[in-house]
């Protein structure tokens, strides 16, 4: 099972720094693992240029994916507390707006980082479309 959101202030000012950004939610969900990307994988420009139109305009609107260069973030629950994964994305202009969250797995037992990150932040995880 996968679950999206968005991570944002509830006036929607910016975060902060992506140094503030990766600080805070390193904080709330210890272990987290970031990865800078400059500029999209050849492979995936590769790949869209196979796709249809429909899967196409299908990705763009609904992928979780946005531009570049951006930072990803990727952490995991130990198994022994359910399992499941959290990824995160950002793109790097700064200030840093908003983080995309997507969970993987076992997500009912991830309100705890998200809980503490609103309580060190004030940043709340919205899901939904218009989030």
């Amino acid at each position: 099972m996968s679950l999206r959101g968005v991570i944002r202030k509830p006036d929607r000012t910016e975060l902060g720094s992506v140094a503030d950004v990766q600080l805070q939610l390193s904080q709330a969900f210890p272990g987290v693992r970031f990865v800078y990307l400059a500029e999209e994988p050849p492979g995936a420009i590769e790949a869209r240029g196979q796709m249809s139109f429909a899967l196409w305009g299908w990705l763009k609107l609904f992928g979780a994916d946005g531009g570049y260069p951006c930072c990803k973030g990727y952490w995991e629950r130990a198994e022994d507390l359910g399992g499941g994964a959290i990824e995160f994305y950002f793109e790097t202009n700064e200030p840093v707006r908003y983080v995309s969250a997507s969970g993987y797995g076992r997500t009912q037992g991830f309100d705890a980082p998200y809980e503490e990150l609103e309580k060190n932040t004030g940043w709340k995880i919205n899901y939904g479309f218009f989030a």
